[in-house]
């Protein structure tokens, strides 16, 4: 199993352009492995059949365990530069309720922030986040799973290394599922609108703070 470098769309946030942050909302293009910075890839992923299938697999800066992407998900990154900091759990749940925030008045009521960084409906995860930080620069990337299969997750993955309380030992065929799944169809076009509003409160938000 070969480890590519990150080439994903949105990996030219991670340069800052002299605004105060963006954001990205985009759809991978194929089904790809995604590991953390600080991933044992030969505990997380199955390497037997990623190589079979020939699934592209690629590194990232941020933290946290391997993930599966496929077109019926949804990615959204966001970048924050320039400023002074505030704790990393901090930023979790700034962001992952501004997420949540977005698809309640996009229609989808329920989801909420659960463990350090998960988005979930219920006792089931909608949505696992990311962040990378330095002195320049705050990068949060979430990956929604809108229609995916779980049992592409299950074929890549390995029960990861760590996991949050309320997971409770689930297989990820037990603890992920989709917002198609649980009986909803979010509009793309809404939630990107509203989570521009959320976006930019969080710019103006943490500015404030700061000056």
């Amino acid at each position: 199993m070969k480890l590519l470098s990150y080439t994903l769309p949105d990996f030219e946030l991670l340069t800052p352009d002299g605004s105060a942050g963006r954001f990205l909302f985009w759809a991978p293009s194929e089904t790809c492995v995604v590991v953390g910075n600080g991933s044992d890839a030969e505990k997380e992923v199955n390497a037997e059949a990623i190589d079979a299938e020939g699934v592209p697999v690629y590194k990232r800066n941020t933290g946290g365990c391997a993930v599966v992407l496929t077109p019926e998900m949804w990615c959204l990154s966001c970048a924050l530069y320039g400023r002074k900091q505030i704790q990393s759990r901090d930023y979790f749940v700034l962001f992952n309720k501004a997420v949540c925030e977005a698809f309640s008045r996009a229609g989808m009521v329920g989801l909420r922030h659960r463990g350090i960084s998960d988005i979930a409906l219920g006792e089931k995860k909608i949505a696992g986040t990311a962040l990378y930080r330095n002195r320049e620069l705050v990068f949060y990337h979430a990956v929604i799973n809108i229609a995916g299969d779980v049992e592409v997750i299950e074929r890549y993955l390995n029960t990861p290394p760590r996991e949050p309380d309320y997971r409770k030992g689930r297989s990820h065929r037990e603890f992920v599922t989709s917002l198609h799944e649980a009986g909803f169809d979010p509009s793309r076009d809404t939630f990107e609108v509203e989570f521009k509003k959320e976006f930019e409160r969080i710019v103006e938000l943490l500015t404030t703070v700061h000056c």
